[in-house]
């Protein structure tokens, strides 16, 4: 009995003077703010071949009015014909915290297969609510390709 009110005592000392944050990680640092993907790989892709990819997003503070526009040498990129000139999230143009949501967009490769190619996707957003600030972010993606018939390898 004794030791239990011991080992409690030192616990709440512990945790009085903060030092438990040493061992356990807070919030803040296991999720950082602002959008990000959460991977930086895109789906692997034929060469010369139009195909749809994807890109999963997460985020540590909610996020507004999203686009994202991507380019990339030898890959002509398409959008959704909703929006044209740009891709937003699945579900709507926000994302919020704990959430994961995706953007999908279209890569016809050229050039020889069996290469990546880089890929910088630029997310264009709002910080929601009455004095919403404008962000801009890109990050860069890369794309495999892989050769359209099996047997040009």
């Amino acid at each position: 009995m004794m030791k239990r009110r011991i080992v409690a005592t030192g616990v709440a000392a512990l945790a009085a003077t903060g030092l438990t944050a040493m061992a356990t990680p807070t919030a803040a640092v296991a999720s950082r703010p602002g959008p990000r993907p959460v991977t930086t790989w895109v789906d692997a892709v034929p060469a010369g071949q139009t195909s749809w990819v994807s890109v999963n997003w997460t985020t540590g503070r909610k996020i507004c009015d999203a686009k994202v526009t991507v380019e990339g040498g030898d890959v002509r990129i398409g959008y959704p014909e909703n929006t044209g000139t740009y891709t937003s999230f699945w579900q709507s143009d926000r994302l919020r915290p704990k959430r994961l949501d995706y953007t999908a967009f279209t890569v016809h490769p050229e050039g020889p297969a069996d290469r990546y190619r880089q890929l910088h996707a630029t997310l264009r957003y709002t910080t929601c609510g009455r004095h919403a600030v404008e962000k801009a972010q890109t990050y860069r993606l890369t794309l495999v390709v892989l050769p359209a018939d099996p047997a040009e390898k």
